[in-house]
C-alpha cells in the first residue's frame, strides 16, 4: 500500500463488477439465447479519473464507453474458455453493442460472459442455462 498523498494516496484495488441477464426464450425456430449486459463499474477507472462514483456515473452515463470488449462463450465447461461470439468495437470511440442474440445451446449448458474494461480488468460471469 502506498500512504503517501503526494503520490496518489493508498492503492487498494476494488474488483470491477457487472449485472449480466442470460435468459433462454423460446421462439418458433427453435430456443434463443439473449445476453444483457445492464452495468458494468469498474472502481479502478473512477480512481483513475479521480472522481467520485456518483459523479463518475453523472459524467459517463453509458456503462458501454468503459468496456474495451465482450466475449461470450456458450459451452462452457469450467476449464476453457471457447469464444463464439465477439464484439470488439473496430475505433476507440465506438461501443460494445450490450445485448446479444445466439442460437441457444443444449439445456443444462453454461453460458459464460468475459467483459474486458479499458484498463485490462476482466470481469467474468458464468450461469447454467
Amino acid at each position: 500500500m502506498r500512504t503517501d498523498k503526494k503520490y496518489g494516496g493508498i492503492i487498494r484495488h476494488e474488483p470491477a463488477s457487472a449485472e449480466v441477464s442470460i435468459q433462454r426464450q423460446s421462439t418458433p425456430g427453435g430456443d434463443a439465447l439473449t445476453v444483457d449486459i445492464l452495468d458494468v463499474m469498474s472502481p479502478s477507472i473512477v480512481a483513475r479519473l479521480n472522481l467520485d462514483t456518483s459523479l463518475f456515473r453523472a459524467q459517463i452515463p453509458d456503462w458501454r464507453a468503459v468496456v474495451d470488449c465482450v466475449l461470450i462463450d456458450t459451452a462452457y465447461n469450467g476449464e476453457v474458455f471457447n469464444v463464439c461470439l465477439s464484439d470488439v468495437p473496430e475505433r476507440k470511440q465506438d461501443f460494445v453493442q450490450g445485448r446479444y442474440e445466439l442460437p441457444a445451446p443444449p439445456t443444462g449448458n453454461t453460458v459464460a460472459v468475459k467483459i474486458v474494461d479499458m484498463l485490462g480488468e476482466e470481469i467474468f460471469v458464468a450461469v447454467a442455462v
